[in-house]
């Protein structure tokens, strides 16, 4: 019965896992890229990946929820989890917190939210 709970968490949990390791990398090489561009967008698609995976589990482990209620809980744990991001790379050597990071990474949040309910709205047959 808790694995049928976890089951769908472990692919956020994973994700979450690769985001903060990434994060603990002194030099990345995308601070050698000095194009802005190129870094806000591997934010977004970088929690994209976690938005999407966050409702996932969401869907998965609260059958029956109201789709707004699922969008709502995924979009503010994703904001959460980048916020502390951004904090934690605010303590690592070489790496700096930055606010437009973070709007990046709510973007990517609610695109990769927006993907997995189209996907399961359509999956329904939904229109």
């Amino acid at each position: 019965m808790v694995w049928n709970k976890l089951r769908p968490w472990i692919p956020a949990i994973a994700w979450t896992v690769l985001i903060f390791g990434l994060s603990s990398v002194s030099v990345f090489p995308s601070t050698i890229i000095k194009l802005k561009m190129v870094d806000k967008l591997a934010h977004a698609a970088e929690y994209g990946g976690l938005g999407l995976f966050l409702t996932v589990g969401f869907i998965g482990t609260l059958s029956g929820a109201k789709r707004r209620w699922v969008t709502l809980f995924a979009i503010l744990m994703g904001l959460a989890i980048g916020a502390l991001d951004e904090v934690y790379q605010f303590a690592v050597p070489g790496r700096c917190s930055d606010f437009r990071d973070w709007i990046a990474d709510s973007i990517g949040v609610i695109i990769g939210n927006r993907i997995a309910v189209g996907f399961y709205r359509w999956r329904a047959g939904e229109r």
